[in-house]
């Protein structure tokens, strides 16, 4: 994500069109190319290429470890059909969210450009900022594989008969999850914080174990 995000921020600037913002920036209706445009279908693309072998990577890992856990084995790999559906499906969301944030990241850049009177290299070298943001890149990894392992383990849970299921709130959770651990609900039902599994919100490390 870190790697697919700096090398946005230097292609960040020929998204926007720069005839409509002359120097010093003022405001234009619509500057940034529609999100339908050829470019950002093609980031979209090489988004997905980034992160679909490590999302189905860590899918198939957290179906493995329902398998280790339970004692019932199934032969999940990266080829089973519910990780590659469940994968897809992850991904699809994941590059459609961060797809639009980039977008409303490079919007609100142009706007601050606009508010402090900058040049069009000034705005420039603040889109490359705002987009280039390893904070942002390690919460969105960190949430994602979260994200997969526990989407993995639960299809395993559910494919295998599980009635039960028990919300893990790490050492150090969060106000937010640390009431939940060791509530029991239902497989099919969520937990009283709405979620039906982990991750409950970015950067949650909480996990989930089911019960036959």
């Amino acid at each position: 994500m870190a790697e697919y995000l700096a090398g946005l921020a230097q292609r960040a600037p020929q998204y926007v069109d720069w005839s409509l913002v002359p120097e010093p920036v003022k405001a234009a209706a619509s500057p940034l190319a529609n999100k339908d445009d050829d470019l950002w279908k093609a980031e979209e693309f090489d988004l997905t290429k980034a992160v679909i072998d490590a999302i189905t990577m860590l899918t198939t890992t957290g179906a493995q470890a329902g398998e280790l856990a339970s004692g019932i084995y199934i032969g999940v790999s990266s080829l089973s059909q519910t990780v590659l559906v469940a994968a897809r499906e992850q991904v699809a969301t994941l590059v459609s969210q961060v797809t639009e944030t980039n977008r409303k990241l490079i919007r609100e850049a142009i706007k601050q450009s606009i508010a402090r009177g900058e040049d069009v290299i000034g705005t420039i070298e603040r889109i490359k900022t705002v987009v280039n943001n390893p904070v942002r890149a390690e919460m969105i990894a960190q949430t994602e594989s979260v994200n997969a392992y526990q989407t993995g383990l639960k299809n395993f849970a559910v494919e295998t008969g599980a009635t039960t299921k028990t919300w893990e709130s790490l050492e150090g959770a969060c106000t937010a999850c640390k009431p939940l651990d060791g509530e029991v609900v239902e497989i099919g039902e969520k937990f009283s914080n709405g979620s039906d599994r982990p991750a409950a919100h970015p950067r949650c490390r909480c996990g989930v174990y089911y019960q036959y």
